[in-house]
């Protein structure tokens, strides 16, 4: 059977909604990302810019196996969370592993997923730029919390904590193992299990850079093939 329908379009009343708890009590998936989700904290102080790399509008998405009328989502890339809002409340979708998020709209999709690098498991959302039996290609974005600066006198006002992006992070995956994307053909090389002058002659004649987004996924076509 499909997976039970989500939310909007069954859940019509606002009566299944609990007020007084820090949980929403809903018609749940069988996967659970939807199940129980969290309700989002409201941050106790001001912050400038955006935990939002996509914006802050809730976005349209497509879910193998749900129904087309899912809820819409965000990606708060602070948090590494799917945000969702039924009413005037906020919430967090769970993680469920493997489990794709497309968002046609911004022609990306995200994949949860847990993931081992730095010497570190963690478990967040990846864009998925290539999506391949034998290697895949993904990127982590993320924004930190900087702490804003303060005032050394009385004229002058402190300054807010801010959000800044940090860079975008690229990882080869295979067999579920992770590694950061190749600097150069000798690194790729390895990496990729693959002859150094076939991949030289590919890069050359394509005008590959290592740090060129578009040309990591070609790069990547290329080896798979």
């Amino acid at each position: 059977m499909k997976k039970i329908l989500f939310i909007t379009g069954i859940l019509v009343s606002q009566s299944l909604f609990s007020q007084e708890t820090d949980i929403l009590n809903v018609v749940t998936t069988p996967d659970g990302f939807y199940s129980k989700p969290g309700r989002v904290r409201k941050e106790d102080h001001k912050i400038d810019g955006s935990p939002y790399v996509n914006g802050d509008k809730f976005e349209k998405v497509t879910i193998k196996d749900y129904s087309k009328n899912v809820q819409d989502l965000r990606y708060n890339a602070y948090r590494d969370e799917m945000e969702f809002k039924i009413g005037d409340e906020l919430y967090n979708a769970n993680k469920t592993e493997g489990l794709k998020v497309s968002f046609p709209s911004l022609k990306k999709t995200y994949e949860s997923i847990n993931y081992s690098y730095d010497s570190k498991t963690k478990s967040g959302y990846l864009v998925l730029l290539v999506d391949s039996p034998k290697f895949s290609l993904y990127k982590r974005e993320k924004m930190e919390l900087m702490t804003g600066t303060k005032s050394n006198n009385g004229f002058t006002q402190d300054a807010n904590d801010y959000y800044e992006r940090d860079k975008d992070l690229y990882l080869i995956a295979k067999d579920k193992k992770f590694s950061k994307f190749p600097k150069n053909v000798s690194e790729a090389s390895g990496i990729f299990s693959i002859d150094k002058k076939e991949l030289e002659t590919f890069v050359k004649s394509n005008k590959i850079n290592f740090n060129k987004e578009p040309d990591m996924i070609k790069l990547v076509e290329f080896v798979n093939k």
